[in-house]
């Protein structure tokens, strides 16, 4: 605490000292400062109670019809803004006796943003006389019709501050796609009073929905100063949420013992971890309606992380009109930025449309086992075949066998048939 002497007005002349002897007290002295709560926090009514004390000086007279006023007022900026004195106590105490000790309490109330800081108050001591202030001799010898002492009060703003913390979520390692992941919230009372009937509002940013409700709240009875209370919040992650660090903001309000209320926003940090991403790069895929064919795919990881053990499959629809000799193919790892090629054998109708196909592909893969990612992951595109032309039926080639088979039976029996018939006539002969 500090104490200062500011007079406000001087009169030191041995002249005004000689005329004033038999007219004047002398200044009373704070000897002690205390407040009410003890420690005082932002949003606190808080009473200053103040100790002062009449001195004995040699050359002073007394005058028991003189009364003694002691005024509370701000002594500097931050007092003056953020801080109402709703009792100065601008009255008077009557006559305070020689070496008396006077207790007087001013009632201060604290903003709910108050910042902390040392709030410097001063106390403005008038005697009068009739009512009107006279000259009050000071410690020096001067004579004021004021005279000021001045003093500090330390504010606290975390005298009702919450605090938030992740304690953990599951999965452990949160990533793009995940949904209904939990993440377990911590909040710390970390100022020094209890406060009570708190509520906490998630609002979640871009690409991170509730699980269950947006209109979800979360409610904590009373926490003493240092107790803390966890609940669990469920979220959703877009797909296309960038991995990195995010924030949940928690709009939060509670109240002190007196009621008296606040508002506060604290933050859930959402770390999003890395994953693969795969993708099917665009590859020309043309066969004729009846062949059969490689169908060939290019995929590209344009993940963070490592795909391990890629598998890719061909789903047909029953209506699609293609049949798969091989439905899928094992890449195996692909990483970051890197592509591979899956080949699967494909064979098309005579009888399909000649028109663009697509043909639904679906590609697994396990996490980064490095990153300690044991997710597994599918990804579900749509590869192009277009159809153009048809190849012959094979029964065109057959008949066309058959009837060559026929016309060289038929030529060869003839041709025999004529060369029977010369030896008979020969023999005759």
């Amino acid at each position: 605490m500090k104490l200062q002497l500011q007079p406000t007005k001087v009169f030191a002349t041995l002249l005004a000292f000689s005329f004033f002897l038999g007219l004047t007290t002398a200044a009373p002295q704070i000897n002690g400062v205390s407040t009410d709560p003890a420690f005082i926090s932002a949003g606190d009514e808080g009473t200053l109670s103040i100790n002062m004390q009449e001195t004995d000086y040699p050359d002073k007279n007394w005058d028991e019809d003189m009364e003694l006023k002691a005024r509370l007022e701000p002594g500097n900026k931050l007092a003056r803004e953020n801080s109402i004195i709703t009792d100065d106590r601008d009255r008077s105490i009557g006559f305070l006796y020689p070496d008396g000790v006077w207790n007087q309490n001013y009632q201060v109330k604290f903003n709910g943003d108050a910042p902390t800081g040392k709030y410097e108050y001063r106390v403005a001591i008038q005697y009068l006389e009739d009512g009107e202030p006279v000259k009050i001799q000071t410690e020096d010898g001067s004579y004021n019709v004021t005279y000021v002492e001045y003093f500090e009060v330390d504010v606290d703003k975390e005298g009702v501050e919450l605090t938030s913390t992740v304690e953990s979520t599951e999965p452990r390692h949160l990533r793009p796609g995940n949904n209904y992941a939990t993440t377990t919230l911590r909040v710390t009372n970390s100022g020094n009073k209890p406060i009570e009937n708190i509520e906490l509002s998630p609002e979640t940013p871009d690409l991170i929905r509730p699980a269950y409700s947006k209109d979800e709240k979360f409610f904590i009875g009373k926490l003493n100063p240092g107790e803390s209370s966890s609940f669990d919040m469920s979220i959703n992650l877009d797909e296309e949420i960038e991995p990195g660090r995010h924030a949940v903001d928690l709009n939060t309000v509670y109240e002190d013992e007196d009621s008296n209320e606040y508002n506060q926003v604290l933050q859930a940090p959402i770390r999003v971890e890395g994953r693969p991403d795969l993708e099917l790069e665009s590859v020309e895929n043309v066969m004729a309606a009846g062949a059969t064919s490689n169908l060939r795919l290019e995929i590209r990881n344009d993940g963070e992380h490592t795909a391990e053990s890629v598998t890719a499959r061909a789903l047909l629809e029953r209506e699609q009109p293609f049949s798969l000799d091989t439905r899928s193919d094992y890449i195996g790892d692909i990483e970051s930025g890197e592509t591979a090629e899956a080949v699967m054998e494909i064979t098309a109708d005579r009888t399909a449309t000649l028109k663009d196909h697509e043909v639904k592909i679906q590609m697994r893969a396990t996490g980064d086992s490095e990153e300690g990612d044991r997710s597994v992951y599918t990804f579900t595109e749509h590869q192009e075949v277009t159809l153009e032309g048809r190849t012959r039926s094979s029964l065109i080639y057959i008949g066309l066998a058959g009837v060559f088979l026929v016309l060289t039976g038929v030529i060869y029996w003839r041709k025999r048939g004529s060369d029977r018939g010369g030896d008979t006539d020969e023999s005759n002969a």
